[in-house]
């Protein structure tokens, strides 16, 4: 038992996620640290006031989306309600597409093709439970630092808990 807890205590460092990470991760149960470069400038892409808008817009439309279905039920639409519905879609797919243009790649990021994760994106995930853009980031954690990453493997419709404080006496 003392092996396998000397082993959750190592933080692997990589910057190829297939050569370096995933034997770490799949054979060894390190904790695994992918660096990504990449990661600055899409952060640097994310936070201009542009990205910001076209993510807010894409995020209101898709919430209207799922209320508009929430408030008609389980029943048919009407032909209306559908024109609606398709006139909304394709509006957020104009967002999308302007998200896209942001970027400045036709493909989207490399962790995104539109609003979908890229395959590297879910080898980073499944792989990898930190990524940085260089190992300078890790100046801003102590040295005795532990890492707990989110369980990546739960699917929609498993159980996530928010960050909330619990009261400890009802559990």
């Amino acid at each position: 038992m003392r092996g396998f807890l000397l082993q959750a205590l190592k933080l692997y460092i990589g910057d190829s996620l297939f050569a370096d990470l995933v034997d770490a991760k799949r054979e060894f149960g390190w904790t695994t640290a992918a660096v990504t470069p990449e990661v600055k400038t899409e952060l640097e892409l994310q936070s201009s006031a542009d990205y910001v808008l076209t993510q807010q817009v894409i995020e209101t439309l898709t919430h209207t989306l799922r209320r508009v279905q929430d408030v008609l039920g389980p029943g048919i639409r009407s032909d209306e309600d559908v024109a609606l519905m398709n006139l909304v879609e394709a509006i957020a797919s104009q967002w999308r597409d302007e998200q896209t243009a942001i970027l400045g790649n036709p493909f989207g990021s490399v962790f995104r093709a539109r609003f979908q994760p890229s395959l590297f994106a879910h080898s980073l995930r499944r792989y990898c439970d930190l990524y940085m853009a260089g190992v300078e980031s890790l100046r801003h954690y102590s040295p005795q630092h532990r890492f707990y990453p989110e369980d990546s493997r739960l699917l929609s419709h498993e159980i996530q808990m928010d960050n909330e404080c619990w009261d400890l006496d009802v559990i």
